[in-house]
């Protein structure tokens, strides 16, 4: 099944100005190849959440009037002009029930908003994001997720508690030790309690001090994380993702 994609500023300003051309073109040009191409235009919206159905009826649309019109330079007859127009007012009419569950959102964090919008398998390679457990992949798309609504302490503890499941992994393979069930939190305690000194450690553990840090300060009770605080916490936890992958892939 194929996913769609998140509607952004431009999609929707751009939606407003195909639909103008259609209607435009069905009152003073009635050409085949105006309103063809339009048609083509918004068939991309298919794979648009929340407008799919546009491109899908315009797909639709487009291969049933390709039957009758091969002439870019015919005129589109009555029938076929009276039913396009009302399925644009329709497309309209559920536009503006949907618009109103529709939030504006200007991202604070320092990051490539087309980025986050497409979650964490936008800031790894292929390698890298493989090595992600399901459960790993899916806190960290949430967290990019939190990122780009602006919720920060929510995007930092869920990255945290991400990075330490994938660490958990990480002990548990390089050591050959079995780690129970321990608390959130409790995985970075140990990791710091076998490698006390920095100088001795891994190279996959160099960030353990600021995570430990950051973990520390999101479980008091009256912390509330800045776009500083969220975005360095999301970077350093893409770069342990990327140091355990090698130790992962074996």
């Amino acid at each position: 099944m194929e996913t769609k994609t998140n509607l952004n500023a431009w999609d929707i300003m751009n939606l407003e100005h195909w639909f103008m051309g259609l209607k435009d073109a069905l009152i003073h040009d009635y050409s085949w190849g105006s309103v063809r191409a339009l048609l083509e235009v918004l068939c991309h919206y298919k794979d648009k959440l929340t407008v799919g159905f546009i491109g899908e009826d315009a797909e639709s649309k487009l291969q049933e009037l390709r039957q009758r019109y091969y002439d870019d330079n015919k005129y589109i007859q009555q029938p076929d002009i009276s039913d396009l127009q009302n399925l644009v007012n329709r497309w309209v009419g559920r536009i503006d029930v949907i618009s109103q569950k529709w939030i504006l959102c200007i991202p604070q964090a320092h990051l490539d908003t087309n980025k986050l919008t497409k979650g964490i398998k936008a800031f790894l390679d292929e390698q890298e994001f493989s090595v992600l457990s399901p459960l790993e992949q899916q806190g960290l798309n949430e967290a990019a997720s939190c990122l780009t609504f602006n919720i920060f302490t929510s995007a930092e503890f869920i990255a945290l508690r991400s990075v330490e499941s994938l660490l958990r992994r990480w002990y548990e393979k390089k050591t050959g030790n079995k780690l129970e069930q321990e608390r959130w939190g409790d995985i970075l305690d140990k990791l710091n309690d076998l490698y006390p000194k920095k100088s001795e450690r891994p190279k996959e553990l160099s960030l353990l001090d600021y995570l430990r840090a950051r973990r520390n300060e999101i479980a008091h009770p009256e912390a509330i994380s800045n776009p500083e605080q969220a975005t360095s916490t999301f970077l350093n936890v893409i770069a342990v993702c990327k140091a355990v992958k090698s130790e992962l892939l074996r």
